[in-house]
């Protein structure tokens, strides 16, 4: 799952219908070319506040993706394009993770935790403090970046302070290219920039997993943000990563903007 949420920039994958959110996507997950989940991101953010909603389910593939289904949530303030989240809700269900975490936050720090069930093999974990949950985002949050440049390069260069609720980790982006693309309803049409992703793992994991160490070494990471209309946010309409076994792949296949 640590995977997806990777490419995705969010928790998980989701499905649902679509509302009457600012902007509307509906992604689907590829594992080795084969469709293995789908799901769909609502933004609703102006001069004030915003809100990300999205719930869903993912399919079994061999060791990759277990079966999995869940909702999350967050709601913050915009100050000055910056998102700042003040609650964040994950409710998830899969063969690999079952449980929920709550956060409050305010002003970039964590004010409250609860995890359910805790976390297991805490001794082996490098500790989180309270440093750890200053200035960070939750990963919903993380998937919508401010961006008052647009597609300038400046735009994809930039270090996004994750918390979970449970691991602390940064997520490195790099420009590396811009590029036109379309989803396949033909609704959104135009650039997008494409990053270079580089997984940093700070606190909360447990450093020997040999998939904690694969993932921080791997370099073939990749997203491209896509404008979302005329405001200055950007968020991911495609995501990949190579492992050794085969590729993994998030694409956006459907896009609407409110009228």
């Amino acid at each position: 799952m640590r995977l997806i949420a990777l490419a995705f920039l969010i928790p998980a994958l989701f499905t649902g219908s679509a509302s009457a959110a600012d902007l509307y996507i509906k992604y689907k997950l590829y594992a080795l070319g084969l469709p293995i989940g789908s799901g769909v991101l609502s933004l609703d953010v102006d001069s004030k506040s915003y809100s990300i909603s999205a719930n869903g389910q993912t399919a079994a593939f061999g060791r990759l993706v277990s079966d999995g289904k869940g909702t999350v949530e967050v709601a913050g303030t915009a100050q000055k394009l910056d998102l700042e989240p003040a609650r964040y809700a994950l409710d998830l269900k899969s063969e690999d993770e079952t449980g929920t975490i709550t956060m409050r936050m305010r002003k970039g720090s964590i004010d409250a935790i609860e995890v359910r069930p805790p976390q297991d093999r805490m001794k082996e974990r490098i500790k989180v403090t309270a440093e750890h949950l200053k200035s960070v985002l939750d990963p919903l949050t993380a998937a919508v970046l401010p961006a008052p440049q647009g597609l300038a390069k400046e735009s994809c260069n930039r270090t996004l302070r994750i918390f979970d609720g449970k691991e602390r980790y940064d997520v490195h982006l790099q420009y590396k290219s811009r590029k036109a693309t379309r989803t396949s309803d033909g609704r959104f049409k135009g650039d997008v920039i494409v990053c270079g992703v580089r997984y940093e793992p700070i606190s909360g994991h447990r450093p020997k997993r040999k998939s904690i160490q694969q993932l921080a070494a791997n370099k073939s990471m990749e997203v491209w943000l896509a404008p979302v209309g005329d405001k200055p946010y950007l968020v991911p309409l495609r995501a990949s990563i190579s492992l050794p076994f085969g590729s993994l792949l998030v694409e956006a296949e459907k896009y609407k903007l409110s009228e």
